[in-house]
């Protein structure tokens, strides 16, 4: 009995002192990661500088760019060359590319399917807009 009693109280010393150091070393651990007033100020006042920056740049993505939009009336002759057609509407600001517009029309099958005739175009239309609309 008394060798029990003596193990048990060894048991329970050894595992308060597990406990007390566990104890003591997280202390100084929140004591490590504890900020002063000074870098807390300092912290907030770098996040509202970093707020402000996103909420411009915010601003200047939603204005709308005053990109100009451009109307041509583009006439096509019967048995026009598709890359003539394609150099009048980079040379009327309708597409940034003559070559890519063919690479386009070329692409989809589209070069011997443009028919003669007067078209309305603006620079807003994609690729896909203008030719549909020219070989119709």
């Amino acid at each position: 009995m008394r060798r029990t009693t003596r193990a048990f109280a060894a048991g329970i010393l050894f595992a308060t002192t597990i406990l007390a150091i566990v104890h003591y070393t997280n202390d100084k651990q929140k004591q490590n990661d504890a900020i002063s007033q000074q870098q807390y100020e300092q912290l907030v006042a770098e996040r509202n500088q970093l707020a402000d920056a996103l909420e411009k740049l915010k601003k200047e993505k939603t204005t709308p760019s005053q990109k100009e939009t451009y109307i041509y009336t583009l006439t096509i002759a019967k048995g026009e060359a598709s890359r003539d057609i394609a150099n009048r509407l980079e040379q009327a600001h309708i597409i940034d590319d003559a070559q890519s517009f063919l690479t386009y029309l070329d692409t989809h099958q589209l070069t011997r399917a443009v028919r003669p005739g007067t078209y309305v175009v603006t620079s807003d239309m994609s690729y896909e807009q203008i030719a549909r609309k020219i070989t119709k």
